[in-house]
Order: C-alpha cells, then sequence, then structure tokens
C-alpha cells in the first residue's frame, strides 16, 4: 500500500529570489504583502512511515542543507489558498533524490513553491495567483502550474 506525502523545503536565511520577485510583480501591477518560496516534494511512499522519509531527505545534501534550510512535512499534497506550485510541464517523475535511492520512496515530484500574501497578511486571490503566474511565475511555453483554491 501507497501514500502521498508533501515535504517542504525553504530557506532559514533570506530568499533574495522571492524578494526580488515580489518587488518585480509589485512594479506590474500586483498587491501584495509577501512572496514565499519553496523547494516542495510531493513523494509516493510504500512500506515507509513520514519520519523515515524525513530523515532520509535530511541525508540528500543537494535538497537539504541544515545551515540554510527548515524541512517539514506539510498536511497538504495539492496547493492551498494563494499557493501555486510550478513544475516542468510533461511527465518527470524521479525515482532518485540529488542521485541518492531513498528507502520507500517510489516516486518523487519536485516543485517550486509560491506562497503569495496580500496586504492584509491572508493568501492572494485566486485570481492574483493566476495574474503573478501569467506575469512571471511560471513559464507557459515549458511549465506548469497547480493553483491553489
Amino acid at each position: 500500500m501507497s501514500a502521498i506525502r508533501c515535504v517542504e523545503v525553504s530557506l532559514t536565511i533570506p530568499d533574495n529570489e522571492a524578494e526580488t520577485a515580489l518587488a518585480t510583480l509589485r512594479r506590474l501591477g500586483l498587491e501584495l504583502g509577501s512572496l514565499h518560496r519553496a523547494d516542495l516534494y510531493r513523494v509516493e511512499l510504500v512500506g515507509e512511515n513520514a519520519d523515515d522519509v524525513l530523515a532520509q531527505l535530511r541525508a540528500v545534501e543537494t535538497i537539504f542543507n541544515p545551515n540554510k534550510h527548515r524541512l517539514e512535512l506539510r498536511s497538504q499534497v495539492e496547493p492551498q489558498a494563494g499557493e501555486t506550485w510550478i513544475d516542468e510541464a510533461g511527465p518527470q517523475t524521479v525515482v532518485l533524490a540529488g542521485g541518492q535511492a531513498v528507502r520507500g520512496i517510489t516516486r518523487i515530484e519536485r516543485f517550486t513553491a509560491w506562497r503569495l500574501v496580500d496586504a492584509q497578511n491572508s493568501p492572494a486571490p485566486r485570481e492574483t495567483v493566476m495574474r503573478a503566474n501569467e506575469l512571471l511565475l511560471c513559464n507557459a511555453a515549458f511549465q506548469r502550474s497547480l493553483i491553489g483554491r
């Protein structure tokens, strides 16, 4: 029996890419309070519990560096309100994480997760997220986006 889990890897240091994207989106007319970026790994597990997988992913240096990253298990496996997940268009399932086999994982999908927050510190409306994708966050020529409701 398999289960799907999402593991989020975010920076504990300032994220210059997110700050630059936020400034650009504001210049392009979107009213945002903040913008957060993380690497998101949606993994399919067989016979493993989430703690084992987190421990294994922490050991993969190309995914997690304890000096600058935070790694956490998300309770949702789809984007939430104010979020967009960007990945390469078309099938791109990965069986290895960072070139290292991870026991119990049969499939890994990697996304860049963007969380858009409005000026009132609430998730940005879906229309704002869609517009941010069109303007900057997603290149429809080779990427696809999943947007929260």
